[in-house]
């Protein structure tokens, strides 16, 4: 008999790689636009995104020679971003999130409907290494303990803000310093929002 069993899709390294990326392509974007209401959630989701490189390296390893030589090529710098972030993550989010460090601090919250407009307080974990600001940021509930995020503005170095309603679906922000000048002038602006954030 010389008919031969179908192979596995998962044996080839190809397809697999293009799994691969599309999948990391597609947690990125649910980085930038989803957040869990429980920060444990998010670092380990995190860490999990962090990881998929990694899963490259075997069948970046089964191509023919030159694919192989390029791949790893190409993977290179990706393993080390992914490593540089996952020791940032297991030195400083990891331990804040044990210890329950406070990393933001409400300053101001406005409630419309099914969405939300939130000025914060942020730093980063860890300490004094990374930005420390006020950010402005429209929220929408989508799933019990999932929501949608959209970043409207950030202000480093600002640490106080408020909130008004400047119309239908028009909030004004004013930061009283924004930025570590103390001489640096008040901050006055508005922001146009969408019902459905990205729509």
């Amino acid at each position: 008999m010389s008919g031969s069993a179908p192979s596995d899709p998962s044996s080839n390294p190809v397809r697999c790689l293009i799994v691969l990326a599309a999948l990391a392509v597609l947690m990125y974007l649910c980085t930038r636009t989803f957040r869990f209401t429980h920060d444990g959630l998010n670092i380990a989701f995190g860490c999990v995104f962090l990881l998929l490189p990694f899963s490259a390296i075997k069948p970046a390893l089964r191509l023919p020679r030159w694919g192989k030589i390029t791949t790893l090529a190409l993977l290179a710098p990706v393993l080390t971003f992914s490593l540089l972030g996952l020791s940032a993550m297991v030195a400083c989010d990891i331990p804040d999130a044990v210890r329950h460090v406070q990393l933001s601090r409400e300053l101001s919250t406005l409630q419309h409907g099914e969405y939300s407009v939130h000025l914060a307080w942020k730093e980063t974990a860890g300490g004094a290494v990374g930005p420390h600001g006020v950010s402005l940021e429209q929220r929408r509930s989508i799933f019990p303990g999932i929501y949608l995020v959209k970043s409207l503005d950030y202000f480093e170095g600002a640490s106080k803000g408020t909130l008004s309603w400047a119309g239908a679906d028009r909030v004004a922000l004013f930061i009283p310093t924004a930025g570590y000048d103390q001489n640096q002038k008040n901050i006055e602006r508005e922001y146009s929002l969408k019902p459905w954030l990205y729509f």
